[in-house]
Parts: structure tokens; C-alpha cells; sequence
């Protein structure tokens, strides 16, 4: 996929390919033995791929605003006209993805199966150089090895995540301070769900210094289901040891411009059915 982006000439912009992973891996396959959404998206030409992008962080934005604004860095590209040559690197990295089989990991309406990996921080990783990931101390924890650390959890022993998952109680708060795309809490939710516990009944929160690790942490918390109280923060954790409560401050801030928007596009949308209705009351057919 790095290789089809640069190849297209892209450029260094690598949170464009990675908003763009973002954005299909949101994409649900709602009737298996309904059309194939694969075939669909790959016939569209390059503005309808990015009017299709547009349309689902719109969307995802309406239910969780808050999460989508952490993404901000992943989408706020498509505010803009998009060029020809990165509607040609976009249309790669799409194609690339899906002949590959991202909706294979992505598209499950279970969750279960849809938590089964993080996609995104492979991608997160070959995108960057080597030295990009020196500079930042990017490592992030291979699915297996984070899966072992939950079964480490599972069997009593403390970690940071601070979840003794052994025995989960409802409401305990699960936190990673150094989260990357989020991949320990990921196997956390995973060995809730084989216990009979739904990640919704839980609070979570993760914190991480590279914008474009905490936007995908945010699409992740979606991706994976882990419910309304998750909270990312975009923070070095040792300077701000109140990252998580600031970024709770945030999210209810933009839940409240959310409910702002929706409150005036309802009023506008009830103004217009009502000069509807009179422009067809006083008309002479009527």
C-alpha cells in the first residue's frame, strides 16, 4: 500500500492514506448475501471515492462527534479541493486495501470478529520511515504479544491498563497512558467479550502524543465497539497527568456544538416544510 502511494506520488502527507484506511474500516457489511460492497466501491472513478469519504466521517461525526474530532487530522484533508494526483494516490490506496482484504478484517457486523486486529497500525508503521519512527519512539505492541499482556491481566497480574480481568466488575475504567492505536485495549475487549461482558459497560481511555496514533485510537473505539464512555486524549502523559480529564472537557464541548448544529438544521428543516405547506395551501390548484 506505501509502495502504490508514493508510487502515485502522493506525497509526505501520510495521514491522507492512513484517513483513508480509516474511513473504510468504518464501512459495515449489513447483509453478506447483499451486494458486494468491495465490487461497489471499486468501480467508482476518484471524485466519487471522495465523496464517499466525505460522506462517511459526516456520518460517523452525526453519532460520535467527539471521536471523529480526535480523527481530525485523518479527514480534514477532504475539506479541500482535492487535486488530481492525490485523487489518483487515493484511488490506489483504496484499491490496494480492499483487493487485499481489509473488509475481510473490517467489515463483520460482529464485533467480536471485527476486533479480531488492528489494521491500522500496520499501516501507521510502513507508512512512516524508520526514522520518523525513531524520532517519535513509535513501537507499537504486535497484536500477539498484546494478547498475551491480557492474558497476563486474566490471570490476576497488574499492569497499567489497570483492569484486573479476571474478575471485571461493570464501570471499572481501563486506561492506557502510552496507547499507540490502542492495540492493548483491544485484546482487553476481546478477552471481555470470551467472559460475557460487553466493552460498552466499561470506561475507557487512552492517551497518546502523536496526533495521527491518537486519531486512529479514536476510528479504533469505533471500529472495535468499545462503547459511549471512551475518551482519547492527544498528550504527552508525563507533562499533562490530566490529559484524560481535559480531553473529557473537549468531548463534551463538541457534543454540545453536535447537538447546536442538529438543533438549527432541525429548526431550518421544519421552516421549509412549513413554507412548503403554505406555498400548496395558497396555490390555485389547491
Amino acid at each position: 500500500m506505501a509502495e502504490r502511494w508514493h508510487n502515485r506520488h502522493g506525497g509526505t502527507a501520510i495521514e491522507v492514506p492512513i484517513g483513508v484506511i480509516a474511513a473504510l474500516s468504518l464501512i459495515r457489511e449489513k447483509d453478506p448475501n447483499g451486494p458486494d460492497l468491495k465490487t461497489q466501491i471499486l468501480v467508482q472513478d476518484g471524485p466519487q471515492l471522495i465523496e464517499m469519504l466525505r460522506e462517511i466521517w459526516s456520518a460517523h461525526w452525526m453519532h460520535r462527534p467527539d471521536l471523529i474530532e480526535r480523527a481530525r487530522i485523518l479527514h480534514e484533508w477532504l475539506n479541500d479541493e482535492v487535486d488530481e494526483y492525490r485523487i489518483q494516490a487515493v484511488h490506489a490506496v483504496a484499491e490496494t486495501a480492499l483487493k487485499r482484504g481489509l473488509f475481510d478484517l473490517t467489515a463483520h457486523e460482529d464485533p467480536f470478529l471485527r476486533s479480531a486486529t488492528d489494521v491500522l497500525s500496520p499501516v501507521m508503521m510502513c507508512l512512516r520511515s524508520h526514522g520518523a519512527r525513531q524520532g517519535l519512539g513509535e513501537y507499537h505492541t504486535p497484536a500477539p504479544v498484546a494478547d498475551a499482556m491480557a492474558d497476563i491481566l486474566a490471570a490476576g497480574q497488574v499492569m497499567d491498563m489497570s483492569l484486573a480481568i479476571d474478575d471485571p466488575r461493570t464501570g471499572e475504567h481501563i486506561h492506557d497512558p502510552c496507547a499507540g492505536s490502542g492495540g492493548l485495549l483491544r485484546s482487553a475487549a476481546q478477552h471481555l467479550r470470551e467472559r460475557g461482558h460487553d466493552p460498552a459497560d466499561f470506561q475507557w481511555s487512552m492517551v497518546d502524543f502523536d496526533p495521527i496514533a491518537a486519531a486512529c485510537c479514536a476510528v479504533n473505539a469505533m471500529v472495535w465497539e468499545l462503547g459511549p464512555r471512551v475518551t482519547v486524549a492527544c498528550a504527552d502523559t508525563l507533562a499533562n497527568p490530566n490529559a484524560v480529564a481535559d480531553a473529557m472537557k473537549e468531548a463534551r464541548a463538541v457534543f454540545e456544538h453536535r447537538d447546536e448544529v442538529v438543533g438549527k438544521a432541525r429548526i431550518i428543516a421544519a421552516l421549509r416544510q412549513a413554507e412548503q405547506l403554505m406555498e400548496q395551501a395558497l396555490s390555485p390548484a389547491a
